[in-house]
């Protein structure tokens, strides 16, 4: 059932995808600050007025896109763009920069058709949202960071405004708006899913919760030093066997990137590894130490934390995670039914360098 809940919780849109999943990151310092550029107010002179606001500031050609009269300024588009390049900085490789820097600019445009079409679509609906509910929304993000961060502290960082919060309350009327009483998924809705998903979610294998130490055979490697490697891993074996901590002596030793996790290789099923590694993980009493084993990676020392048998999980264990799954999906059907009505309707244009 994890595939599900995880694929649950996906965003319905980019522009406000931020503020849960900024607050999640938050743990692990690695927030992505949102769009700051906001939809220009040309709308006072009238349509025509804004018409004019853009075909002015056309001639200095400092235009990126306008859409309906509302303009996004190349200076302001740089900025934005700037500032997620230094976040970003340490996790882009040298050669991807460019590419990465196109990328950047192309979800800053989209994000600014987007918002600019929604706050119109919301205004023209007469969409309001009181001050309670923005309360209601900003507690919400409140949960989701560690106990020892303020809330006006994460969105003063993450540059996230009273509008911002605003603005997503609204879009989330708006949805409801279109989907009325469709939004909750049916009885039937559910069982169809829960049975055209049996095999892939709900039908859960017999596995194992394994973790192990492994010394790495190379290609090149000789009888002396495979037997040197084979003393080493029984060595280690030993170490465990007098007391050592498992975890500790595999982050010091293991030759497997899960070693950061203290060897931990979580559940696997049959099918999943190397036969070797398989057999001996699917025979072993739990907790015991195994013996060395030999696979084509090298050598291994294996214990299995746990033991789960084939189980299938009943419909009522998972119906309600299903309905928020299905229902989320409809939120993004229509959010996607919203925003392709909205664009055709509308006058994008986007400016070339």
């Amino acid at each position: 059932m994890k595939n599900i809940t995880d694929k649950s919780w996906i965003a319905i849109f980019v522009l406000f995808a931020f503020i849960s999943g900024c607050a999640n990151e938050e743990k692990k310092k690695d927030a992505v600050v949102p769009t700051q550029i906001q939809p220009v107010d040309s709308g006072s002179p009238g349509v025509d007025g804004a018409k004019d606001v853009v075909a002015k500031q056309a001639k200095t050609n400092d235009i990126a896109v306008s859409v309906d009269g509302n303009i996004l300024k190349k200076s302001e588009l740089e900025k934005s763009i700037k500032e997620r390049l230094t976040l970003l900085q340490d996790k882009i490789p040298a050669d991807k920069q460019k590419e990465a820097r196109e990328s950047i600019k192309k979800q800053l445009m989209d994000e600014f058709i987007m918002r600019t079409l929604l706050i119109k679509e919301v205004k023209k609906k007469k969409i309001a949202v009181s001050d309670k509910e923005i309360k209601s929304e900003t507690d919400k993000i409140k949960t989701k960071l560690p106990p020892d961060k303020k809330v006006d502290e994460f969105l003063k960082e993450n540059k996230i405004s009273k509008e911002d919060i605003a603005l997503e309350i609204k879009v989330e009327k708006l949805l409801k708006l279109k989907l009325g009483k469709k939004a909750k998924p049916t009885q039937k809705e559910i069982s169809k899913f829960y049975n055209d998903n049996m095999d892939k979610f709900f039908n859960v294998p017999e596995n194992v919760h394994v973790r192990h130490i492994l010394v790495t055979i190379d290609k090149g490697d000789d009888d002396i030093v495979k037997a040197e490697k084979k003393n080493k891993i029984e060595n280690l074996r030993k170490q465990v066997l007098d007391g050592a901590d498992f975890a500790e002596v595999a982050r010091k030793n293991s030759d497997c990137p899960s070693k950061e996790k203290g060897g931990d290789l979580g559940n696997i099923t049959r099918g999943q590894t190397v036969e070797p590694f398989e057999n001996a993980a699917f025979s072993q009493e739990k907790n015991v130490i195994g013996p060395v084993i030999t696979t084509n990676f090298g050598y291994h020392v294996i214990q299995v934390l746990d033991r789960n048998p084939k189980k299938t999980i009943t419909l009522d264990e998972v119906k309600s995670k299903i309905s928020a799954y299905l229902e989320q999906q409809k939120k993004t059907e229509a959010f996607a039914s919203i925003m392709k009505k909205l664009q055709e309707n509308a006058k994008i244009v986007i400016y070339q360098n």
